[in-house]
């Protein structure tokens, strides 16, 4: 690159001098002998036999390139290097490489076709009143015309784009088909097959490579939102998550793997793992390390850790859930109660989950210790079905592998039960007074018919004591 320069430099040098001439000047240099133009002591150029290097101890001036004839470095026939700008334009152009630029842009603002700055063969080569634009590599922004405010570093990096404005590319062919705007792809194949998606941003290697049409996603990771073709407002963060999501919108993942097979909408998942097994469920929210959903295709469920939790802790011990009449219809009394509650069976049992176990079976061996209260699910479900209530959902069976129990669904019967204990105590305690009240009065009945007898029998008893006395 700098032999070039100097030999092109001392073509310039001759050149006027050349052109004048009728016919060609050749000279040949000695063995070992140098080409000097100096000024006394001053030695201002220097052509060296032995090396054929040309030394140049000052500075190179080059007029601004306002056609293809002028200011323009060419590498064979090709345009190299140059700074070409419309008349009456701003300029400040810089083009670098085989082809970068070219000698027609135009434009209606005196800033059109300005501040542009290509390196790399073929960069911004089609530009016409683009503004802006830095493309940094072969091929980096190849296609554009009008677009402006774009960043391309890396190969083929937007090539493909022509309008789109305000994108960045930095990575081999990232954002290598966009043509819509406002997208940011950093790193190896990021955002690649973007076409007309806009508000995109992805980082990491190959992150939203096959994203489309898909608008207003973030990914950041390794592979995050890698299969993502038209998905709208996703949210990955971490190696491979939200992997295999096509076209679910408004899913959220953090993590690693996080929601890594998900092609629902409206899910989120927070921590290394969670939701790995989510497929086509919708509106969960998953939480914690390894935390699964329920089964792959739920929806509408809301997971907090995973199955080695022991505690789940916080500052209040209920939770809120809308209950306004307004909100309600066929509001009726509940008929379940006290009769239902005693079909239920409370148990005491220690967990041995088979998920433990590499065969999925267990057989006691690792048994946890301290025992647990609680109900058994199917117990739960044969109860609410015998009673005709299994709307109570006491039972999740979106697993049938898995049960699990929602034994606060029990709490309005709880409540209905003790209103029937409060109800039966109070008539035994009414049918109490009513007894005691009928004994108390047969008492004074049989007392009254006793006491004049009573009465006889001790003037009797006083009339033979003063019969006694007297004799």
């Amino acid at each position: 690159m700098k032999t070039l320069f100097f030999i092109t430099m001392l073509l310039a040098v001759f050149a006027g001098f050349l052109h004048s001439q009728s016919g060609s000047i050749n000279n040949t240099l000695g063995t070992g002998g140098s080409f000097i133009i100096k000024d006394g002591s001053t030695t201002f150029l220097n052509l060296s036999q032995s090396d054929g290097i040309l030394s140049l101890n000052n500075s190179f001036t080059f007029p601004v390139t306002t056609g293809s004839t002028l200011g323009v470095i060419f590498k064979g026939t090709d345009r190299f290097i140059h700074d070409y700008k419309p008349l009456g334009k701003d300029g400040f152009n810089t083009f670098m490489g085989v082809n970068s630029g070219n000698f027609t842009m135009t434009g209606g603002n005196s800033f059109s076709a300005s501040y542009n700055t290509a390196v790399g063969i073929s960069s911004l080569t089609a530009l016409t009143s683009g503004y802006m634009n830095s493309a940094f590599g072969v091929n980096t922004l190849y296609s554009n015309t009008t677009g402006y405010m774009n960043s391309a570093f890396g190969f083929s990096s937007l090539s493909s784009n022509i309008t789109g404005i305000c994108n960045s590319g930095f990575g081999h062919q990232s954002l290598l088909y966009n043509t819509s705007s406002y997208n940011s792809a950093f790193g190896k194949n990021s955002l690649s097959a973007n076409t007309t998606g806009s508000n995109n941003s992805a980082f990491g290697y190959q992150s939203l490579n096959s994203n489309t049409t898909g608008a207003d996603n973030s990914a950041f990771g390794l592979n995050s939102l890698l299969n993502n073709i038209t998905g709208n407002a996703n949210s990955a963060f971490g190696y491979y998550s939200l992997d295999n999501n096509t076209a679910g919108n408004d899913n959220s993942a953090f993590g690693y793997q996080a929601l890594n097979f998900t092609t629902g909408n409206e899910n989120s998942a927070f921590g290394v793992f969670a939701g790995y097994n989510l497929t086509t469920g919708s509106n969960n929210t998953i939480i914690g390390f390894n935390a699964r959903s329920s089964s792959d295709t739920v929806s509408n469920e809301i997971t907090l850790g995973n199955s080695n939790v022991t505690n789940l802790r916080c500052q209040v011990t209920t939770i809120t859930a809308l209950s306004d009449a307004r909100d309600k219809k066929n509001i009726r009394d509940l008929p379940l109660g006290l009769d239902f509650l005693m079909t239920v069976k409370p148990r005491l049992f220690n967990w041995d989950r088979r998920e433990w176990y590499e065969d999925g079976k267990a057989d006691g061996s690792k048994m946890r210790e301290n025992p647990t209260a609680g109900f058994i699910a199917q117990e739960l479900d044969e109860v609410q079905t015998k009673g005709h209530a299994e709307w109570l959902n006491l039972v999740l069976k979106s697993n049938r592998d898995r049960l699990e129990a929602t034994p606060g669904n029990l709490l309005p019967i709880m409540v209905k039960a003790i209103q029937e204990l409060k109800t039966e105590n109070e008539a035994l305690r009414n049918e109490l007074v009513i007894v005691r009240g009928s004994i108390g009065e047969q008492i004074k009945k049989e007392v009254r018919a006793i006491l004049p007898k009573i009465d006889q029998q001790e003037e009797a008893k006083a009339k033979v004591s003063l019969n006694e006395t007297q004799n």
